[in-house]
């Protein structure tokens, strides 16, 4: 138990410093490289397929989520049944933005008039991660994604082009919670 409060608290850390670091201009960055197409597909187009090999994405309810997408465009095409909050952010001058479909939760930001996503949680087995879902070990990881960019005491990280997919085990063997976020965050 004190293991998972442990993960927990590690976790929420984590959260917090990607939504509040602050930038010197103190205006939000389009992450995942600058992104500004809709990436809401489903996983029948090429453009879908050419994504995937330059970053991650997550899939849930058939669309493929990726950093630095509209919001819109997903929410519209995953459905409505969320929590949605927003709250001003300590990162820049705007509002955060949260979706809560209780599987996922999509965390978004204003830049030029347009809401992008900056962060997905993942919470349940519902949803797949390139090949993986929660409740798989990091042997599964490891054989999808090859080694991991690093290893720490309660999960692994795999880094490409600026995102970052985290598979946390809470000290066990067993994924229990996945962050996709970007890893260029100031």
């Amino acid at each position: 138990m004190k293991k998972i409060i442990a993960a927990t608290v590690i976790i929420s850390t984590l959260l917090m410093i990607t939504s509040c670091a602050s930038s010197e201009d103190n205006t939000p960055e389009l992450v995942s490289g600058g992104q500004t197409t809709v990436a809401a597909t489903d996983n029948t187009t090429a453009q879908q397929a050419d994504k995937a090999e330059d970053r991650y994405f997550i899939t849930y309810n058939g669309v493929d989520i990726f950093l630095g997408a509209e919001v819109a465009p997903v929410v519209k095409a995953i459905g409505k049944q969320y929590v949605y909050t927003e709250n001003p952010s300590c990162a820049y001058v705007g509002i955060d933005y949260t979706y809560d479909y209780k599987s996922i939760i999509i965390y978004g930001q204003t830049k030029d008039g347009k809401e992008y996503i900056t962060t997905v949680e993942v919470n349940d087995d519902s949803v797949d991660c390139g090949g993986i879902k929660i409740g798989q070990t990091l042997d599964d990881v490891k054989k999808v994604f090859g080694e991991p960019t690093s290893n720490g005491e309660n999960g692994i990280i795999y880094d490409k082009n600026g995102t970052e997919l985290q598979f946390i085990t809470s000290g066990s063997d067993k994924i229990t919670f996945i962050l996709y976020t970007n890893a260029n965050a100031e």
